[in-house]
């Protein structure tokens, strides 16, 4: 589950918790409340009552004021005993069904069935009717009484009803608008997380100057931006010498070898060594000078690295892939391999034509020393749009796994490490290239057909004067 679905699950059901507790006691009060007024109005109907019936010889007389008490009866149920348990009046209500007694201090309610037409009270299709009922004891004209006294609440029911189902539509629609605004909420806090996994994700070795703007306020996020910061300067500045590193020893290591190199040639000139001892130095001529390869390919590819920008300069892009494909003519012969040239005229771009042109050796040393020794066949060609200038370079082959493609342009990779090494290749030669094109601003892309072809393209923007 993501952290912003967390947020806004626990913002909803935090919220939602309080608005039940919040709607619980609002409940309990507006229950509470008609009941106590129910029994205050119970309490006073029931001294009213035997004032209405006048007391006669030390006894209640009900025939002294009939009118009041069946006015009072027509709403209210209730029974007037003496202390012995004997009635002495009960209102025509006690007719259409008989309320149990209970002396006990306060209310209480009892369920009961009334036909709808038996009593004036308007009920619904359900003939089942509530009543509040309370249990007095009242002296009245030096004797004691017993009232049992009963309201109907039928309307008060449904009124209780109707705020419960107003409260559970009320806390489904706060629920859905707290997903709302939670969500919502939720994004805000954490939108500045995202735009710090944003500029991250832009830092990569080769934008390690690239840091995350710290914020304002010195909270949470300002502090892990500034570790990443930290983190950032720290890695920028392993890169930085590793780098130099390997720049300084690939320099140091080139004297040396052209020094070795230098001896082995001498020494291989002279006609009083055995000639079993000449082929071993041969042989470790030919270490040398794979080694002085690789040593060239490091300082060239740590001054790509070391480099950030180029001094541009116009270059015609077709009379420079004309002249290396004329300088690779007499290789490409001797090697039976059959080579398609098209190119468009006029295609111009600010580069520096050094480094394309080192480019452009790597990949068509590759298309040779990687190809069919039967009938193979090389095709380059070079094409304009409006933005662009794409170079295609396509090589008849061993080809490439589909599952190492993305993988040929790492430093020191290759397919066929004994092939490598018989071609003298280092695994830098893609490399170059690839930091070449970035130098450019443009793309690189590869595709091919294990055991049958691969091809090469490369987009470059075009002179902005163009």
């Amino acid at each position: 589950m993501k952290i912003r679905n967390k947020i806004t699950f626990w913002i909803t059901g935090a919220g939602l918790l309080a608005g039940m507790l919040f709607s619980l006691v609002i409940i309990y009060e507006l229950i509470e409340q008609p009941y106590d007024l129910l029994d205050a109005d119970l309490d006073s109907q029931a001294s009213t009552l035997l004032t209405g019936l006048n007391p006669h010889n030390g006894r209640l007389d009900p025939h002294s004021n009939k009118a009041m008490l069946d006015s009072i009866g027509k709403l209210y149920w209730f029974k007037v005993f003496n202390m012995d348990r004997k009635l002495i009046y009960a209102s025509s209500m006690t007719n259409c069904v008989d309320l149990p007694l209970k002396e006990q201090k306060g209310g209480y309610n009892i369920n009961a069935t009334i036909p709808r037409k038996a009593v004036g009270l308007d009920q619904d299709d359900n003939t089942r009717i509530t009543f509040r009922i309370r249990v007095f004891t009242i002296p009245y004209a030096g004797h004691e009484y017993l009232v049992q006294i009963a309201r109907p609440m039928e309307k008060l029911q449904e009124e209780l009803n109707d705020l419960f189902i107003a409260l559970t539509i009320g806390l489904i629609c706060f629920a859905l608008a707290l997903i709302v605004m939670g969500y919502f909420v939720a994004g805000k806090i954490l939108q500045p997380i995202a735009c710090i996994d944003a500029l991250a994700r832009e830092i990569s070795e080769k934008t390690l100057d690239k840091r995350i703007p710290l914020g304002p306020n010195r909270d949470e996020l300002y502090g892990l931006s500034s570790s990443l910061n930290q983190m950032f300067d720290r890695l920028q500045f392993s890169f930085q010498r590793q780098k130099e590193f390997i720049a300084n020893a690939s320099h140091e290591l080139k004297t040396p070898i052209a020094m070795q190199r230098l001896f082995l040639g001498e020494a291989m000139q002279r006609n009083d060594l055995p000639s079993d001892f000449v082929v071993r130095l041969s042989c470790q001529s030919e270490i040398l000078l794979r080694m002085d390869r690789l040593v060239k390919n490091l300082l060239s590819l740590s001054a790509l690295e070391l480099k950030e920008t180029f001094t541009s300069t116009q270059v015609d892009l077709a009379r420079l892939i004309s002249t290396i494909l004329s300088e690779f003519d007499e290789i490409i012969q001797a090697s039976d391999i059959r080579l398609e040239i098209e190119l468009e005229n006029s295609v111009f771009l600010s580069g520096d034509e050094e480094n394309l042109r080192r480019m452009m050796i790597n990949l068509i040393d590759n298309a040779i020393k990687y190809n069919n020794k039967e009938n193979g066949r090389i095709r380059v060609s070079l094409k304009k749009n409006t933005q662009d200038a794409k170079i295609v370079i396509y090589n008849t082959g061993q080809g490439i796994p589909e599952a190492e493609q993305n993988r040929i342009f790492d430093q020191f990779y290759r397919i066929e490490k004994s092939r490598a090494s018989t071609s003298g290749g280092s695994g830098l030669g893609l490399t170059i290239v690839q930091r070449i094109v970035e130098l450019h601003h443009g793309r690189i892309e590869i595709k091919s057909e294990y055991g049958s072809w691969s091809r090469i393209s490369i987009l470059l923007p075009l002179m902005v004067w163009q």
